[in-house]
């Protein structure tokens, strides 16, 4: 298994859903370097040798209505089909709804080139829609309208 892939779909989503609240406030407190950090300490763990600096990740937070979304932008060097571009934490204000969404590279010799915004539900993967570039900036938006409310 490609170790980006154990970080970003197994080890940070495990992390994030055994303890939410824990994850959140670390990210809106330390930001890139704690991102930066989760994925170093997973490399090295695996011994793999890790190719990132802190300053590939991006933190970002956005709010719609009652839901913050901390969305988290991945280096794109060394991308591949089912890596993430982005991971995007969607919870609630009142802490009783906490979800984990990415923006994957779906990539396709057939279909050519596009990307697709995925969810995990306990533990199981869905692919929700594709999405485009111009979508991305305001994501917030698409999962609110799609997934969280509709």
């Amino acid at each position: 298994m490609n170790i980006r892939y154990y970080c970003e779909h197994i080890a940070f989503r495990d992390m994030f859903s055994s303890d939410p609240v824990k994850v959140i406030t670390r990210l809106l407190t330390e930001k890139e370097e704690f991102i930066y950090n989760v994925f170093l300490k997973i490399y090295d763990e695996k011994q793999e040798a890790f190719p990132y600096q802190a300053k590939d990740f991006k933190v970002d937070i956005k709010k719609k209505d009652l839901f913050e979304f901390i969305i988290i932008t991945l280096p794109e060097s060394f991308m591949a089909p089912t890596l993430c571009y982005k991971i995007i934490l969607a919870y609630s204000f009142q802490l009783d709804l906490f979800q984990y969404f990415t923006i994957e590279d779906a990539n396709d010799n057939r279909l050519g080139e596009y990307k697709v915004l995925c969810g995990w539900i306990e533990k199981n993967h869905y692919v929700f829609t594709n999405i485009k570039d111009s979508e991305e900036e305001n994501i917030e938006e698409k999962i609110y309208d799609t997934i969280m409310v509709g």
